[in-house]
């Protein structure tokens, strides 16, 4: 492999058609390889689950980079439009030359990347994809000459960001919806000892106009449950208290308690079109407001945050947002809620009607590639109304894996320390169809 010091596989030279099928037989016989894998360690204790997956990423990652195919893309499919760019690669809408099917290619620079690096995301993205609240990976990896490239489902209406009306949000029964199928990707990432580390409107991907199907995407972030990061990693306003003030000569364990966090602040934007604060340190005037509510529920002035909500849910918040990360609720608690109502009373007939509106305005455009951009265009407008952290902040500071980890082992995989910043991450799937 790339790094590590491992031996480099041979790469083999395929036509474009040798791969599509190889792809479908390498996905079988991944599965196939998977399931042998984790039949027995997968079952055991959750204290075990963490040091099982590590077991397992590093096995997958080997068979794939065994599986690694080289193949030249110009000559095999056309690409229609960039749909990303970043420091690392680029993400574009490609046709297949023979077929005409339109596929999305994630495509990272061999220079700025590591093969170990690509081949774990890939592998996680691989892996979790079973759930139907996963966006869907192909299984197979390739690499033109100076790219490591791999295939994902395509989302017709983008991301969740571009449905959200700035200060009012999305329709209440369609925020249920998100909420009930995002906790239970969330449950399945967990139940696999991972946790995805960047939970945001922009990385759920949405399937139809009123949100009954919608999917979680983008694992460059993802951790293995245990993981010792020294740095920030995430996206700033979604990131956990814990995350913002983490202390680099001690370090943070990861685990699910940080998606939880960032699961309650997803919900918030998507009722309100708006984040609850800035950053959650106490320098943040409605954080330290909402901290100072959390230690004395009796407190005469509510926190401007639980304003805009519905009171009936103020609990839900208090369990998916509390401040000590050990006592924050399960996702899937956000079920317990759902007869309640979830916008505030003081939400206005004109901004109902306004929701009523946007979405019908948005239901009646066709699907094309003109869409698509206004879609994104829409998208970063709402971003910067949101918050000009929220979206420009993709970090990732943490130590490597095999540096810290409460218990080494021999096993572990080496994990390349990267920095992330929003205007270079990739985010695949966002206003794209696969047909």
């Amino acid at each position: 492999m790339a790094d590590g010091g491992a031996q480099q596989c041979e790469m083999k030279e395929f036509s474009y058609g040798e791969w599509r099928r190889s792809a479908m037989r390498d996905g079988e016989d991944q599965l196939w390889e998977m399931e042998k894998l984790s039949c027995g360690a997968l079952q055991s204790t959750m204290a075990s689950v963490s040091h099982d997956m590590v077991r397992l990423l590093d096995r997958m990652v080997s068979l794939n980079s065994q599986r690694l195919k080289m193949i030249d893309l110009q000559e095999n499919v056309t690409i229609v439009k960039e749909l990303g760019k970043g420091g690392f690669g680029k993400v574009c809408l490609a046709h297949d030359r023979k077929t005409g099917q339109r596929i999305a290619l994630k495509i990272l620079d061999k220079n700025r990347t590591t093969q170990q690096s690509f081949l774990r995301e890939f592998s996680i993205s691989y892996l979790l994809s079973v759930h139907p609240n996963i966006i869907r990976c192909y299984g197979a990896a390739i690499t033109p000459t100076d790219h490591f490239v791999f295939a994902q489902e395509l989302a017709p209406l983008g991301d969740l960001m571009s449905l959200i009306i700035p200060n009012v949000g999305i329709p209440e029964d369609a925020v249920k919806r998100c909420a009930e199928q995002i906790s239970s990707a969330l449950e399945f990432v967990a139940e696999k000892g991972l946790v995805h580390m960047d939970m945001k409107p922009d990385n759920i991907l949405v399937f139809d106009q009123d949100c009954h199907s919608i999917k979680i995407t983008d694992f460059g972030l993802a951790k293995v449950k245990g993981t010792v990061i020294a740095g920030k990693c995430g996206t700033g306003s979604y990131m956990a208290p814990e995350v913002c003030e983490v202390d680099s000569s001690v370090g943070l364990v990861v685990d699910g308690s940080l998606d939880v966090w960032a699961f309650g602040v997803v919900i918030y934007c998507l009722l309100t079109g708006e984040l609850p604060w800035e950053d959650a340190i106490l320098d943040d005037r409605k954080y330290k407001h909402f901290v100072e509510w959390q230690s004395n529920f009796q407190m005469q002035n509510t926190p401007e945050a639980l304003t805009k909500v519905g009171s009936g849910i103020w609990w839900m918040f208090s369990d998916l947002l509390a401040i000590d990360s050990t006592k924050r609720c399960q996702p899937t608690e956000v079920l317990k809620y759902v007869s309640e109502r979830w916008k505030a009373e003081t939400m206005t007939q004109e901004n109902e009607d306004h929701i009523e509106s946007y979405s019908s305005m948005q239901s009646d455009e066709p699907f094309c590639e003109a869409s698509h951009l206004n879609n994104s265009q829409v998208s970063e407008s709402i971003m910067s109304n949101l918050s000009s952290k929220s979206g420009h902040l993709v970090i990732d500071t943490s130590v490597s894996q095999s540096e810290m980890t409460p218990e080494p082992q021999k096993d572990d995989m080496a994990e390349a320390q990267i920095m992330f910043d929003d205007e270079f991450s990739l985010h695949v799937g966002a206003e794209v169809e696969i047909e």
